[in-house]
């Protein structure tokens, strides 16, 4: 079967023989049509052998119907007579085959409108993705953007209470050096006083 043609399913075949799907089928297995086996096990057979055997079919049916009843031209000397076709059955035959034309214009047509259809959803496709794919990193752009301000927030936060606890230790450190610096002079008064005293003691004997 030539690889480059066109394939058509049984169905297709029967619309351009004109014939059962059955019919078909037993073209196939009488050899008259080769086939092969597609996706599911279904037949797929070339147009152009299924188109050529419609063309030997319309010849066996107009040679069924030729008769030598009738003479073509005059009898010559050796009296040959050639067969005659009615008129009526060429005008059907044409009609027939510009009837196989128009189905293949119209297959082809619909097949032409298929692959556009399927170019224009892959195009959707590869655009929709690139979208999906941008929408997504600017979604982490956004969802990181939350997550550092949020931690910068955090972090802010823990920052102010460390200072804060810093300021009240600095306040307490401050009162206790206040604290002993007044400590300091009362203890250095008390003892410049015991100091005098016994200065006084010693001078007037008491």
């Amino acid at each position: 079967m030539d690889s480059s043609g066109e394939r058509i399913g049984l169905n297709g075949a029967a619309a351009v023989l004109d014939v059962p799907v059955e019919t078909v089928r037993r073209y196939v297995e009488e050899g008259r049509l080769r086939a092969e086996r597609g996706e599911g096990g279904a037949y797929v057979l070339s147009l152009g052998e299924v188109i050529g055997l419609a063309r030997g079919l319309g010849a066996e049916a107009a040679e069924e119907e030729i008769f030598e009843g009738e003479v073509m031209g005059e009898e010559s000397s050796n009296n040959s007579r050639l067969p005659a076709v009615p008129f009526e059955r060429y005008e059907r035959l044409l009609q027939q085959g510009q009837d196989y034309k128009t189905r293949l214009e119209e297959r082809t047509r619909q097949i032409e409108e298929v692959r556009q259809e399927r170019d224009a959803a892959r195009m959707e496709i590869d655009r929709l993705w690139s979208e999906i794919e941008r929408l997504n990193l600017v979604e982490f752009q956004r969802e990181l953007q939350e997550k550092t301000i949020s931690t910068l927030e955090e972090e802010k936060t823990r920052l102010e209470t460390e200072r804060e606890r810093l300021l009240r230790e600095q306040m307490e450190l401050t009162e206790e050096k206040a604290a002993l610096s007044e400590d300091r002079v009362r203890l250095e008064a008390e003892l410049n006083a015991l100091k005098n005293r016994g200065f006084f003691a010693r001078l007037f004997g008491g």
